[in-house]
C-alpha cells in the first residue's frame, strides 16, 4: 500500500483500532505474566517436593521388603558375612530415606506409627539373629520370630499407602491450580488473538473499500507497470483501455506498430470469454495462440467490480518449440522426414470412424537384400532416404486426389489417398511413380525399382489392421508375379490369403502332432547303375490329401516354421540314415536340403554338429544341398559355414545349379563336392538342343572343378541315355524310382543292393 493511500485514511481510525490493541495487549501480558509467574510456583513445587516423594516412599517400602527377604535368605543359608553386609547396608538406606520424608512430612502420625515399627523391626531382626547365630539355635523360636517380623513389616504398608495418598492429594491440588491458570491464560490469548483478527478485518475492509474506488491508472501502477510480461486491460466491447510498457515493446519487436495492442488479441477470445461468463465457475481461463512465429500463454481474467477484462501473456515460444518438436519426432521418420507408422494407423483409424472412402497402398523396394549385401547397410539408407524424398515429391507433383505418403518400415512405404481408387486409376498412379523413379538415379549410381499394393476402404477392410493384411496381399502378390493387374486386393487374393493362413495354423498343428513324413528318392550312379544315396523328401497328408512341398515350404519360410520344420527333417533323416547304415548299406548317402533361411541362422554348424552326435550317424553319410542364393547374397558367412561342415566331413551339394545367378567364382571359392543339375533343363532334354548345350557345359565344369554331377528329374530312358552319354556322374528321377516310404525304400535297396 503506498503511503498516498494511508494519508487518505481516517487517521481517527486507525487511532483508535491502535490504542485498543494496546490496551488489550497490556492487559493479556499483564495476565500471561501474573498466571505464568504462579504457575511456574506451583511446578516448582511439584517438581522438588511432590514427585519426589513419591519416590522416597517407593525406596522405604523397598527397603523394608529387601530387610525382611535378607532375615529369610539369613535363616534359610546361615551365611552370616554376606547376610550382614547387605542387611547393613539396606537398614542404613531405611533410615536414611525416613529421616528424609521426616524433613518434607514433619513429625505426623503416619510418620510417628512407622518410626515406632521401623524401632521394632530392629529389636526383633536383632533378637532373630541372635538366635541363628547361638552355637543352639531354636530353629521354631526362629520360624515364630519371622512370622512376627513379616506381620510388623506388613503394618507398615497401610502407614505408607496413607502417606502416597497424602502426597497425590497435593499432587492433584497442584495440577489443578496450575491446570486453571492455564485454561486462564488461554482464553486470554484466544480472546486477544479474535479481537486483533476482528480489528484486522475491518482495517482490511477499510483499505479495500478505498482500493476499490482508486484509479484504473493507480491501481495498474503497482503491477502492470514493472511487469516484464505484457498486460492488457480490454472492456466489455474488447477495447483496449490500458496496456503496459511490456506490451509496447512486444509490438516493437513484432513490427506492428506502437499503440496497436489489439493486433495482440487472440482470434478467438470471444470463445473464451463467453465461456467464462456462462460457466460461472471461475473468473479465469488459461489457454495458448499464437501471434506471428511467437507463441503466447493467455490467463484471462474478469474483473467483475471493475466490468473489464486482464490479459496476461506469457512468451512460451521456447517451450512450445520444444513440444513440438518432440510431437514431431513422435509423428515422423527423422531419416526420411516422412509420417511414421503410428501415423499411418492413426489416420487409417481416423478415416474409417467418418466411414469415408479411401485408398491404403503399400510400397517396397525390390531386391533390398541384394543392395544391402552388396552395398552396405550406410548405402542401403542412403538409397531409401532418396526414395523417400523422391516419392514425396512425386505425389506432391501429380497431386493425386490427396495422397500422403508414410515411412513404415527398412524399405516400406504406405500410401493413404483420400479417394477410392478404381484398378484403372491405381494403375496409372503407379506408372507414373515407375516412370519417375526409374528416371532418377540414386546414390551410388543405383536403380530402384518398387512393388506396390493396395485396398480399398469399405470393401477390402473395415479397420487399419484389416486393409493393411490384405494391402500386404496385393503386395506379395504382385512381387512374385510381377503382375501390375494383381496390384489391388481383390476376392481370389483374399481367398487365397485364407487358404495359406489355414494352411500354416494347419502346419502348427502338424509340427506339433508329428504329422510329417519323410519319403526317399533314390539316386542312381551311372556308371555302376546302382543306387549310391536318396534324397530325403517331406511329405504331409491334410486332410487325407497330399500337400506338395512346394505349396507349404515357401509358407513355412514366411511364418517362421522353418527353423522348426528343418531341424526336424534335418534330425530325422540322420536318424533313418543311420538306420539304414546299421542294416548293412554303410556307404550310402542320404541328401537333406537346407532352406536358405536355415542355413544362414547363427546356430546353424553345432545343430548339424549335434544331430550327427546324437544320431550316432558318420558325416560321409549326410549331403546337405543349399542353393546358389544362399551363397551369393550371404558370401562371407557362407565361406565360414561350408568349411566349417566341410571339416565336419559332411559332403555338400548346389542344388537348382543353373537357376540361379550361376557364378565360377564362388565354384572356384567353395570346397563343395557335386552339383546338381534343376530337372527344367532335363524335362525336354531329348528335344531341345539348347537344353542339350546348358547340360553338356556344366557337367564339363563340374568335370573341370572335379566336381560329381547329378541330374535330377529323369522320367525316360532316352533322358537317361543322353546324360549318359554327356558324362554325367548320377541320376535321380521317376524313370529310376519316386519317392519311397521308409519301409518300400529298405525293399527297394535290398533289391537292388542285396545285404
Amino acid at each position: 500500500m503506498s503511503i498516498n493511500i494511508v494519508n487518505q485514511l481516517s487517521h481517527r481510525l486507525i487511532n483508535l483500532i491502535f490504542a485498543i490493541v494496546l490496551v488489550l495487549g497490556i492487559a493479556v501480558s499483564g495476565v500471561v505474566f501474573y498466571k505464568g509467574d504462579f504457575i511456574a510456583k506451583k511446578a516448582v513445587e511439584l517438581i522438588s517436593q511432590q514427585i519426589p516423594a513419591y519416590d522416597l516412599l517407593r525406596k522405604l517400602n523397598n527397603s523394608l521388603i529387601e530387610k525382611e527377604r535378607f532375615l529369610y535368605e539369613f535363616y534359610a543359608t546361615e551365611q552370616q558375612q554376606q547376610f550382614e553386609r547387605g542387611y547393613s547396608e539396606t537398614n542404613q538406606q531405611a533410615q536414611r530415606v525416613f529421616d528424609e520424608l521426616m524433613v518434607r512430612f514433619g513429625d505426623i502420625p503416619p510418620l510417628q506409627i512407622t518410626k515406632t515399627s521401623l524401632n521394632e523391626l530392629n529389636i526383633l531382626a536383632d533378637e532373630f539373629v541372635q538366635n541363628i547365630t547361638a552355637s543352639q539355635t531354636n530353629w521354631a523360636l526362629a520360624r515364630q520370630q519371622l512370622r512376627i517380623i513379616s506381620d510388623v513389616r506388613r503394618a507398615t504398608s497401610p502407614q505408607i499407602q496413607q502417606l502416597i495418598t497424602l502426597t497425590e492429594n497435593k499432587v492433584e491440588e497442584s495440577e489443578h491450580v496450575i491446570t486453571n491458570g492455564l485454561e486462564l491464560v488461554r482464553l486470554f490469548v484466544v480472546l486477544y488473538g479474535l479481537a486483533t483478527l476482528i480489528l484486522a478485518y475491518i482495517v482490511a475492509k477499510a483499505i479495500k473499500a478505498y482500493l476499490s474506488t482508486a484509479a484504473n491508472n493507480q491501481r495498474l501502477s503497482l503491477f502492470s507497470t514493472r511487469n516484464p510480461n505484457p498486460v492488457i486491460s480490454l472492456d466489455s466491447q474488447n477495447t483496449v483501455t490500458y496496456c503496459n510498457p511490456a506490451t509496447e515493446n512486444l509490438l516493437k519487436k513484432l513490427d506492428l506498430g506502437m499503440g496497436n495492442a489489439e493486433l495482440l488479441l487472440a482470434k478467438d477470445i470471444k470463445v473464451y470469454q463467453t465461456e467464462i461468463l456462462d460457466e460461472g465457475i471461475a473468473d479465469s481461463k488459461q489457454f495458448e495462440y499464437q501471434i506471428a512465429q511467437l507463441y503466447f500463454q493467455c490467463d484471462l481474467h474478469w474483473l467483475e467490480d471493475q466490468r473489464q477484462w486482464d490479459m496476461h501473456l506469457t512468451d512460451i515460444t521456447e517451450r512450445k518449440k520444444f513440444e513440438l518438436e518432440l510431437q514431431y519426432r513422435a509423428s515422423h521418420h527423422l531419416q526420411t522426414g516422412l509420417l511414421n507408422h503410428y501415423e499411418l494407423e492413426k489416420t487409417v483409424t481416423q478415416l474409417c470412424k467418418t466411414e469415408q472412402k479411401f485408398t491404403f497402398g503399400l510400397i517396397e523396394i525390390r531386391s533390398f537384400s541384394q543392395l544391402i549385401s552388396g552395398q552396405g547397410v550406410t548405402v542401403a539408407s542412403t538409397v531409401v532416404n532418396e526414395v523417400a524424398t523422391s516419392l514425396d515429391n512425386i505425389l506432391s507433383s501429380i497431386d493425386k486426389a490427396g495422397c500422403r505418403i508414410f515411412y513404415v518400415g527398412e524399405k516400406s512405404f504406405a500410401l493413404v489417398c483420400t479417394t477410392d481408387l478404381n484398378n484403372k486409376k491405381i494403375d496409372s498412379l503407379v506408372e507414373q511413380i515407375d516412370q519417375k523413379i526409374a528416371a532418377t538415379i540414386f546414390h551410388c549410381q543405383y536403380q530402384v525399382q518398387l512393388d506396390f499394393g493396395f485396398a480399398n476402404y469399405p470393401q477390402h477392410g473395415n479397420d487399419y489392421k484389416q486393409l493393411h493384411k490384405n494391402s500386404l496381399a496385393a503386395l506379395d502378390k504382385s512381387a512374385s508375379s510381377g503382375d501390375r493387374s494383381q496390384v489391388l486386393f481383390n476376392l481370389q487374393l483374399g481367398e487365397k490369403l485364407y487358404h495359406e493362413q489355414q494352411l500354416i495354423e494347419d502346419m502348427r498343428v502338424a509340427i506339433q502332432m508329428a504329422q510329417f513324413e519323410l519319403y526317399f528318392q533314390p539316386q542312381m550312379s551311372l556308371s555302376s547303375e546302382k543306387v549310391i544315396g536318396a534324397e530325403a523328401l517331406i511329405r504331409w497328408q491334410r486332410n487325407g490329401q497330399w500337400m506338395s512341398p512346394s505349396e507349404f515350404i515357401p509358407l513355412a519360410e514366411r511364418s517362421g516354421l522353418i527353423d522348426i520344420l528343418g531341424d526336424w527333417i534335418l534330425h530325422t533323416a540322420c536318424q533313418k540314415a543311420q538306420n539304414l547304415v546299421s542294416l548293412g548299406w554303410s556307404d550310402l548317402v542320404i541328401a537333406v536340403n537346407i532352406s536358405p533361411l536355415q542355413f544362414g541362422r547363427k546356430d546353424f554348424l553345432s545343430k548339424v554338429t549335434n544331430v550327427l552326435k546324437v544320431t550316432g550317424l558318420e558325416a560321409k553319410n549326410l549331403e546337405l544341398e543349399v542353393t546358389e542364393g544362399v551363397i551369393i547374397y550371404n558370401e562371407n558367412e557362407a565361406i565360414e559355414t561350408l568349411a566349417q561342415l566341410k571339416k565336419l566331413g559332411v559332403n555338400l551339394a548346389i542344388d537348382d545349379f543353373g537357376t540361379g545367378y550361376s557364378s565360377l567364382s564362388y565354384l572356384r571359392r567353395f570346397n563343395i563336392d557335386k552339383l546338381k543339375i534343376d530337372q527344367s533343363f532335363i524335362h525336354d532334354i531329348q528335344h531341345q538342343t539348347a537344353d542339350q548345350s546348358i547340360v553338356r557345359t556344366i557337367i564339363e565344369l563340374g568335370r573341370n572343378l572335379e566336381l560329381k554331377v547329378i541330374a535330377e528329374g529323369v522320367e525316360g530312358l532316352e533322358q537317361q541315355a543322353i546324360l549318359a552319354s554327356m558324362g554325367c556322374d548320377e541320376i535321380q528321377g521317376f524313370y529310376f524310382s519316386h519317392p519311397l516310404p521308409e519301409q518300400h525304400f529298405i525293399d527297394f535297396l535290398q533289391q537292388q543292393i542285396p545285404v
